[in-house]
């Protein structure tokens, strides 16, 4: 068949499977890109929280359609110049340098499972030149005169959000979200889950945010912001989109900057309003050990790139040296 030049890949893995079989008992496992990404997923769906599994789906789901009908081929058949023109495809969309190292290490994650189940001998992303990481944007803080516009501009749920986001930390998914099983008026506080991490947090209510949710309390259960609650966070009319949209109306600029791809990153963003929350009990002396206790941050690093220091805090350590007649 070799000279005949009718020998294909799926004639020579019966022919080498057979062998395989018959001195071996073995079968020769064949799995194509497809059915093997998908059991990926279904492993790290399993023991990854939402945010990251969103993520993980992402980053297979564009690499799939980049293959088109290479993806029923058999995960051996994906060469570095496949991986390499992947990378490139996402370069010419537009995506920032980090975000592509982001989705190129997701790939990698892939093959590398496949090579310890030995279905590939390498992991054809490894060598891909990644581009170097771009010095991370650092997100600015909302003033509390902005704060208050903002409330003041908003209607409805998204005054809950607000709040939620300066008051109590969370993040926008797990605002909208928030159920009222997750509030205890009686205690005062607030018991979340929040979906990046699963693990518990107990926040106690400013009273600002009790006064606001007292006067919400009803009979009724479910989310807080059931109507923000179905609506994605991402894409052109997600949450997201609608709360720049709401700070444009409060005449609040959102100081974007660009990040190495066509896309810019907005320095002021609800995620500001964590950001904002944990500086703005730094700079009131309250510790990095409660700060991470009240925003789920698992170490120090992580909660620095929350925390601002104000120049009147630095003034204030300042002061502290003792004084000299000069």
């Amino acid at each position: 068949m070799g000279r005949e030049a009718t020998l294909t890949e799926a004639v020579s893995r019966d022919v080498i499977g057979g062998i395989l079989e018959r001195t071996t008992g073995e079968k020769l496992r064949v799995q194509t890109v497809r059915v093997f990404c998908a059991e990926w997923l279904r492993g790290k769906t399993l023991a990854k929280q939402e945010g990251t599994s969103i993520r993980y789906n992402g980053t297979v789901d564009r690499f799939l359609a980049f293959l088109d009908k290479r993806a029923e081929l058999p995960i051996t058949a994906i060469s570095p110049a496949d991986c390499k023109r992947f990378h490139d495809m996402l370069a010419e969309e537009g995506l920032a340098p980090a975000t592509r190292v982001v989705e190129m290490k997701t790939l990698s994650t892939v093959f590398n499972s496949a090579r310890r189940l030995g279905l590939v001998a390498t992991n054809p992303v490894t060598s891909v030149e990644l581009p170097e990481r771009v010095k991370q944007v650092r997100r600015k803080t909302f003033t509390p005169a902005q704060v208050a516009i903002l409330h003041k501009v908003a209607e409805g749920e998204w005054r809950t959000a607000i709040l939620l986001g300066y008051y109590a930390g969370l993040r926008l998914s797990d605002a909208v979200t928030l159920t009222w099983e997750n509030v205890d008026l009686a205690a005062g506080c607030l018991r979340v889950a929040p979906q990046k991490t699963g693990e518990e947090l107990q926040i106690p209510l400013h009273p600002s945010l009790d006064a606001h949710l007292s006067r919400l309390a009803g009979d009724t259960g479910g989310p807080l912001c059931p109507r923000l609650a179905a609506v994605p966070v991402g894409g052109r009319s997600g949450l997201s989109r609608q709360f720049l949209a709401l700070m444009r109306a409060a005449g609040v600029g959102n100081d974007a900057v660009q990040t190495g791809g066509r896309r810019k990153l907005s320095r002021l963003s609800f995620h500001a309003l964590r950001v904002t929350y944990n500086s703005t009990m730094h700079n009131a002396g309250v510790t990095q050990e409660l700060r991470k206790k009240l925003t789920g941050h698992k170490s120090d690093s992580v909660n620095d790139r929350y925390t601002r220091t104000e120049l009147e805090t630095l003034r204030a350590a300042v002061n502290t040296l003792p004084g000299l007649k000069v």
